[in-house]
This record gives structure tokens, C-alpha cells and sequence, in this order.
């Protein structure tokens, strides 16, 4: 059921008898309107998934995703929660993790507690919002909990079932509790309550409708779809969480990503408008497949899905033109061919992405789709920067259709050794495919 909170006042007697009033006391503030607020759901059925590592590994994916499940509640530091669980399928519990990841400093990571079956007493030191988490390779149980007393509602957005009005009351009037939580299909967004007040009147449909829009345009352009099962999206959310610690801007990491609120990086994820390249770029990172995501490119392949967020929402003139990234490429690559390293200092990040977006650009949005499914396909994963940088050369080729020397040549694509990087192309003229038709390092856009 849904916790229903009643906010009311006293009303003054108004039925015509001549009566006299008491005298005012001063002390009393005056009456509160009746206010309903509709929060969470006291009671939860939860299913049992897998676990966010066990489904980075079937995606190829460096990090995992988001594996818990929102509650909507908030526990006080050292308030004893009561909550009642039922086991409805099968005998595996779940545990409750208090705090959010890297919302605080001081408490980066949240606090497991262990269930079990009928009444829990359950006390956390530090206290924070509550969520369940409950996987297993595979998965088959569901658990009923009942959140009996001790928790604290958080005003609690939740996709499709919160109305603008109700988010305002809600925020409006919880005031006993530190943050926030905005809940859509694939996204998870907690903040602080003092910023939820500066941007209550925000549509919070439209942010969550994008955010969930993004993070389906970084699945597509991985080729997260068709019949296969290895090709599903990521059955888990993805948090988006302010933080104090004052060392980032914006991250991605284990479970999350993260906006300060002390160097600027919050409001990117507190209206709709300013959702854009930062998120779009930390969602990236929890996108990125380590098979060919070598050292040098953590900050380069994560825009791949940046940029196909950028084409889909159809914003122009595209990130690389209006950074003059195509001329920092046109000067790269006229340099002499021994200053050419791709991995070099003297290749930024921005014009490494221009390679892999020339790829984009001669063989279309299905180059990645299917780069991205073979990398899931493969049983033994390259973990070294030569093998990662031969698997990628190679399926290059075999994905295009094309020989692709003269390209990787051009772009100063050198492995470790000259011995290796020799042993790569004669690899990929074993291959036996047809050059491009076109100079593929004179395409832009």
C-alpha cells in the first residue's frame, strides 16, 4: 500500500451561535491547509535478478550497472527500523543497503545489512536512503517486505505514477529528510532536498523521460536489441547521484555516476535542459567494453555514445565540429609519419574519437552494433593493450568488409613492438578484403 501522509488543521466553529472566543495565544502558529502526500509504497514484492557484475560480463561492459532496487524511504543514524519479511518464492533473502554510493564523502559506500525471514530490527550508525538488493546467478526467488515503522518517506518521484502537483507537495512539505529520488524505467536520480526545492517547479517527467531516452540510444548504438538473449539491455537501472566530495566535477564508477555539488556538476542532472554531454558522457562510461577499450582510450570510445545521443536528438553543428576537432585531425595526421602515434601525447583525446567516428561515418551506426555484439560473443577477452588493439583492427576489417591498413597506417596505430604491430596488418591482408573505395581520413562531418 501506499503511504499516505495527512497533513491537517483544526477548523474554526462556524455555526452562527454567539459564542465567545477563547483569547488568542500568540505561541500558536497559524493553521495548516490539509495536505496529502503520496509517497512510496509501504510494501514491496521483489524479484530476484542477476547481479550487476555477472551482467557487465555478458555485456562485455567494464562496470556494472545499477543492481538494487529503490524504496523510496530514508533511515535516521541510529533509528531502529522495523521490517517484515516473506519469503514467496523459493528460501534466498535479499539485504538492505542504507546510503546511496558516493553521495557523501564520508559515507562513499552504502551499508549492507543482512535479512531474514519475519520481523527485522534493523539500526544503521550513519543512516541514509534505503534500497534492496537481491541477485543470484540464477535467478528465481521474490520476497515480500513490509516497512513497518522507523523509515522516513522521501518525496519520490516515480515515472508514471507521480504528478508534477504531487512532487511539489512532497517536497513542499517533507522537510526531515536530506534527499531526494526520481525513479524512470532505466534511470535511478537522487539529489539533495535543498535542490529539489530550487527546482520543484522543473517538469520531472521530462528529465527522467530523457535521461531514460539517453541511456536507450547508448543501448541501441551497442546493439543492445534483437531476438537473442545476449543481446538485451542491461536488466538493471543506473544511478545518477549528487555528491559533496569536492575532487570531481562528474564520474562513473561501480554502480554509479556522480555530480558535484561543489564544483559545478549537479544542475546537469536536475532539469531536463541541462541534461546533455556530461551525463551523456558518464552513462558512456558505463556503456564501454573493455575488448577494445585500451588504456590510452578511457576517455575517447566512452563519447562513441556520446556522439549517438548527440545525431539522435539531432543537435548540430555536431561536438567535433564546433570544437575544430576536424582540423586538429587534418593537422595530425599531416605530421611525418614517425611523429603518427595514436596512443601518443600527440593525439588528444578528442582526435583519437575522430578515428572511430570516420569509422561511423564510412560504415554507419551497424559498424558499432556489431563490433558491440561480437565483443559479448567472444568466450576468451583481449585484457592487454596489443591484444585489445589486434582484436580491434581485426574486426575493424572483418565487420567493414574492407582492408583497412592504409587507415590504421595513417592514424599511427602502433602496438607495443614493431614486430607486433607488423604482425597485426600482415594479419589483416590474410584477411584478403578490398580497400575502400574512398580515403576514409578525409570523411568528416
Amino acid at each position: 500500500m501506499m503511504v499516505i501522509i495527512v497533513l491537517t488543521a483544526c477548523k474554526k466553529n462556524n455555526d452562527g451561535g454567539n459564542v465567545t472566543p477563547p483569547p488568542p495565544v500568540p505561541s500558536v502558529p497559524p493553521p495548516l491547509a490539509s495536505v496529502t502526500l503520496k509517497t512510496a509504497d509501504s510494501i514491496l514484492i521483489v524479484n530476484e535478478t542477476v547481479s550487476g557484475t555477472k551482467e557487465a560480463t555478458r555485456l562485455a561492459q567494464n562496470m556494472p550497472a545499477s543492481d538494487f532496487y529503490t524504496t523510496g524511504f530514508y533511515l535516521p543514524a541510529s533509528t531502529v527500523l522495523t521490517i517484515e519479511v516473506t519469503a514467496e518464492i523459493g528460501t534466498r533473502l535479499p539485504t538492505l543497503l542504507v546510503g546511496t554510493y558516493s553521495r557523501y564523502q564520508a559515507n562513499w559506500n552504502p551499508t549492507s545489512h543482512t535479512l531474514t525471514t519475519g520481523i527485522n530490527s534493523i539500526t544503521d550508525a550513519i543512516g541514509g536512503i534505503i534500497y534492496v538488493r537481491f541477485h543470484n546467478d540464477n535467478p528465481t526467488d521474490r520476497v515480500r517486505l513490509k516497512f513497518v515503522s522507523g523509515m522516513r518517506p522521501i518525496p519520490y518521484y516515480q515515472l508514471g505514477r507521480t504528478t508534477q502537483a504531487d512532487w511539489v507537495k512532497m517536497v513542499d512539505n517533507i522537510n526531515n529528510v536530506p534527499d531526494v529520488q526520481l525513479v524512470g524505467n532505466k534511470t535511478i536520480i537522487t539529489f539533495s532536498l535543498a535542490n529539489a526545492k530550487t527546482y520543484k517547479n522543473e517538469s520531472q517527467e521530462a528529465l527522467i523521460k530523457k535521461a531514460d531516452r539517453v541511456i536507450a540510444i547508448e543501448d541501441s548504438i551497442s546493439g543492445l536489441f534483437g531476438n537473442d538473449p545476449i543481446d538485451q539491455p542491461n536488466v538493471h537501472k543506473y544511478l545518477m547521484t549528487e555528491t559533496d566530495h569536492p575532487g570531481y566535477f562528474m564520474a562513473a564508477t561501480f554502480y554509479r555516476t556522480f555530480y558535484s555539488s561543489v564544483t559545478g556538476g549537479i544542475p546537469s542532472i536536475l532539469k531536463a535542459d541541462n541534461f546533455s554531454w556530461g551525463p551523456w558522457h558518464e552513462l558512456g562510461h558505463m556503456h564501454q567494453q573493455g575488448s577494445w577499450t585500451w588504456s590510452e582510450l578511457g576517455e575517447v570510445t566512452v563519447n562513441i555514445y556520446s556522439i549517438a545521443v548527440e545525431k539522435a536528438l539531432g543537435i548540430t553543428p555536431t561536438r567535433l565540429t564546433s570544437q575544430n576537432e576536424w582540423n586538429n585531425t587534418i593537422t595530425y595526421l599531416a605530421r611525418p609519419e614517425s611523429e603518427r602515434n595514436f596512443n601518443g601525447s600527440n593525439a588528444s583525446v578528442w582526435t583519437r574519437l575522430c578515428m572511430f567516428q570516420q569509422l561511423k561515418l564510412a560504415f554507419s551506426d551497424s559498424f558499432y552494433h556489431e563490433l558491440h555484439r561480437q565483443a559479448r560473443r567472444e568466450t576468451v577477452r583481449p585484457t592487454t593493450t596489443d591484444t585489445k588493439m589486434r582484436w580491434f583492427m581485426l574486426k575493424a576489417c572483418s565487420i567493414s568488409g574492407k582492408n583497412l591498413t592504409s587507415f590504421f597506417q595513417k592514424w599511427g596505430m602502433k602496438l607495443s613492438t614493431q614486430v607486433a604491430t607488423d604482425a597485426v596488418f600482415i594479419e589483416m591482408a590474410a584477411l584478403g578484403l578490398p580497400s575502400p573505395s574512398q580515403d576514409l581520413i578525409l570523411l568528416s562531418d
